[in-house]
């Protein structure tokens, strides 16, 4: 600062025998720092090492972007006059008084839902097929953030999307963090799911009478059915009013394989192919493995079911 003083000295003083600078005040002006300058709100008849060193001087604190405040020309001729000890040599002129308005970007309820969709959309990938949206209890009244290179984060309140009851959302400025919100709704995860057709016993055998599809929200349910075929066939665990959905942890598959029933156990690997007869011991879905007893050797192997009276051999 001493520097600079020194320089706005020592040109004042070779300029003394020049004709007088004149700086013009402008009714209005637009800024996008905090800072107001000399040279944001006045112009000068030339340009010199002088005027550029006085155009740096700062003047006043700009408003909230998008926000105006209002400047003294008069005030500011004393201030820079008094404190630089500036040569009567110097003509100010223009406005009374500066207009400064602070330059900012206007966030929307409209750009904070494009903000969310587009989190969403990136995540995609994580989440159930579904169509998945958010839906706000309310969105903010817009506001204004200063000018720059705009970021964002949008963080949820549960980490798997879904089940989040609000959405915080970082904004930044060139790196800085210059607000910090919260947008308060639910996540929908919304997909055609299988229901009951009607009321259902625990215990029935499903058959496609027995079911159909409706759209709901699965945000909340764990192992929703969404193909009828993954429930024909197979047991209920548990009762189900109309309506309500089926899922997949709500059914088990029939055994195809009985406890006590003589079955074929096959052990294929490459070129080689055994058979042996054995026993069940106990019951067994497709695909399930069971202890199942070798009627030659008396032995007792693990087993994949195969097919009805079938097992084989995992090697």
């Amino acid at each position: 600062m001493k520097k600079v003083f020194f320089l706005l000295c020592l040109l004042v003083g070779l300029g003394q025998t020049a004709e007088a600078l004149e700086i013009t005040f402008q009714p209005s002006c637009s800024v996008d720092d905090s800072a107001i300058t000399l040279g944001d709100i006045a112009r000068f008849d030339e340009q010199t090492e002088m005027t550029r060193a006085l155009a740096t001087l700062a003047v006043g604190q700009a408003a909230a972007p998008g926000e105006k405040s209002t400047l003294s020309s008069l005030g500011i001729k004393d201030s820079l006059t008094a404190i630089h000890s500036l040569s009567g040599e110097i003509v100010w002129s223009g406005s009374p008084t500066v207009t400064v308005i602070r330059r900012g970007e206007n966030i929307g309820p409209e750009r904070i839902e494009t903000i969310i969709a587009e989190y969403i959309k990136r995540n995609i990938n994580n989440l159930p097929e579904a169509e998945i949206r958010f839906v706000p209890s309310a969105l903010p009244l817009p506001f204004m953030l200063p000018t720059g290179d705009l970021s964002h984060e949008v963080i949820p309140s549960n980490p798997d999307i879904l089940g989040s009851s609000r959405l915080s959302i970082i904004f930044r400025i060139d790196g800085n963090v210059v607000k910090n919100m919260s947008v308060r709704g639910t996540v929908e995860a919304l997909a055609h799911v299988v229901i009951s057709a009607g009321p259902l016993k625990k215990g029935e055998i499903l058959r496609p009478q027995h079911l159909s599809t409706a759209m709901m929200d699965i945000s909340s349910l764990d192992n929703a059915g969404t193909a009828m075929e993954d429930f024909v066939g197979k047991k209920l665990t548990r009762s189900l009013r109309a309506g309500s959905p089926v899922l997949l942890s709500m059914v088990e598959a029939l055994p195809v394989v009985r406890r006590g029933e003589r079955v074929k156990i096959v052990i294929n690997s490459g070129a080689l192919h055994v058979t042996a007869a054995g026993l069940a011991h106990s019951d067994g879905s497709l695909h399930q493995m069971i202890q199942v007893q070798n009627t030659n050797s008396n032995k007792i192997i693990y087993c994949r079911v195969a097919a009805p009276g079938l097992v084989e051999v995992i090697l």
